[in-house]
């Protein structure tokens, strides 16, 4: 029986194919590595650079910060000068009936002052705005009209109260009325005294000598008597200019004061407020009553205006701004780095969910547009007023903003997306900026509201996904 030649080259075939260990290796192939998302590129240093950009913007705040600092400085140099060639804050004596008297007939005669037992104040104010350059001060004319009536004690009395063989001089007797500066004063404005009309006359015209009328700027009108005889009444009119605030001092009994303006924004003064105030957009109303039984109605002194009389009662209004100017824009200013971050956190989920891939340098180029927000409010509202200089501000940086990322995306939805937002956020400011009471309530709760909106956001993010990671 014949072998056939190939039976041990088929035996080997079937040991080796028996044998898997003697078998040549076969080359292995890796498992492909998944590629990372497309659309971001975010890294440890795009963190920090962002975060540098963000900071970054504090610079330039700072320097429109001082600018509005020094804006402000000139206004109140420009409000002193208005103040110097229109009229001071008027601060108005209640009147005063002087009865002149000599102690001796050497020794220079000295003054007997009787207060109102009741007085009655109306006061008109006229606002306006007075402009130097782009700087503006608040002016007003005032119509005070008075009238009341002085309780004259008997001659008995009133000689108590004097040096031994003192003698009251009753026919040199006049009625004062002291106040800041008599600016604004008018040829019509009179003194009617028990039923004698009567012009003004300055204290120095008619009084002698100068150091009685050292005390003030004071006018006067003759109101001779033969005798004390119970009450005297008196009607007076004063045309005053003033500054910024008006004010009342009064010396006597009873008080009964109303003061209107068509300002929409008063702060009252003094040390009692009014016991009924109307604030409309027609102007204020208010009303004052006091009682001063315990306040001396007779004093004595070598001058005609005594000082110490008018301690007790205080009333008064300051025209003010319901914010003035400057200091909003300081506070708009403060929002600055709110502004720029918030608009990096859009940008961020952009570039996230968009699968956008944006540049460190159109960050930067993006807050660079929202930090000239402040610097042009404050360029705008000087000559055209804050309400119209924040909308154009605003509208300039919203639109600029807003075109720039519609270039950065390519799309219309992510750039209408950030309009929305822009344009939100600078309404809410404004708003937040009017509610003087309540904005730190207000704002806290929308940022708030502004974190959980991110928080909702962010788990729509496959953060696993992410380079975000600062070790591999």
């Amino acid at each position: 029986m014949t072998i056939p030649d190939n039976h041990p080259t088929d035996l080997s075939k079937e040991h080796a194919m028996a044998d898997p260990s003697s078998a040549s290796p076969q080359p292995t192939t890796a498992s492909p590595t998944p590629e990372p998302p497309k659309g971001s590129d975010w890294s440890p240093a795009k963190f920090v650079f962002i975060a540098g950009i963000a900071l970054a913007t504090l610079i330039p705040n700072y320097f429109v910060s001082g600018l509005i600092a020094e804006r402000e400085s000139r206004q109140d140099v420009v409000e002193t000068e208005l103040t110097r060639n229109w009229g001071p804050q008027q601060d108005v004596y209640s009147p005063v009936l002087v009865v002149p008297y000599r102690a001796a007939p050497a020794r220079p005669r000295e003054y007997l002052k009787i207060t109102p037992d009741r007085l009655e104040v109306a006061a008109n104010l006229h606002p306006q705005q007075r402009r130097r350059g782009l700087f503006r001060a608040t002016v007003y004319d005032a119509k005070v009209a008075m009238q009341g009536a002085f309780a004259i004690p008997d001659e008995t009395r009133l000689k108590a109260l004097l040096p031994n063989d003192s003698v009251l001089l009753w026919n040199e007797s006049f009625i004062a009325v002291a106040m800041t500066s008599p600016t604004g004063l008018r040829s019509d404005d009179r003194i009617t005294v028990n039923g004698v009309d009567t012009p003004w006359r300055p204290c120095l015209e008619a009084v002698r000598p100068e150091q009685d009328c050292k005390a003030g700027s004071i006018i006067l009108a003759d109101a001779p008597l033969a005798a004390p005889d119970g009450k005297l009444p008196f009607q007076l009119t004063l045309s005053l200019r003033g500054t910024s605030a008006f004010k009342v001092m009064f010396a006597g009994k009873e008080l009964d004061a109303t003061v209107k303006s068509p300002w929409r924004s008063p702060s009252f003064t003094g040390n009692i407020l009014p016991m009924s105030a109307s604030m409309t957009a027609q102007g204020f109303d208010a009303h004052w009553q006091a009682s001063n039984f315990g306040a001396p109605p007779i004093s004595t002194a070598g001058a005609i205006v005594d000082p110490g009389l008018s301690k007790g009662t205080a009333i008064g209004v300051e025209l003010l701004e319901g914010t003035p100017l400057y200091r909003t824009i300081t506070r708009v200013a403060k929002y600055g780095l709110l502004f720029v971050g918030l608009s990096f956190v859009i940008y961020f989920f952009f570039e996230l969910l968009a699968h956008l891939r944006i540049h460190i340098v159109q960050y930067g180029l993006l807050a660079l547009s929202l930090s000239l927000f402040p610097l042009l409010l404050l360029s705008l509202s000087e000559p055209i007023g804050y309400t119209a200089g924040y909308i154009v501000s605003a509208g300039l940086v919203l639109v600029q903003s807003s075109l720039y990322t519609a270039a950065v995306a390519k799309r219309v939805i992510p750039a209408l997306v950030f309009a929305v937002m822009q344009a939100g956020l600078f309404t809410f400011i404004d708003v937040l900026l009017d509610l003087e009471t309540y904005s730190l309530l207000i704002g806290t709760l929308a940022l708030f509201a502004i974190v959980s909106v991110l928080m909702v956001l962010a788990q729509r993010v496959n953060w696993s996904a992410q380079p975000l990671a600062f070790t591999r």
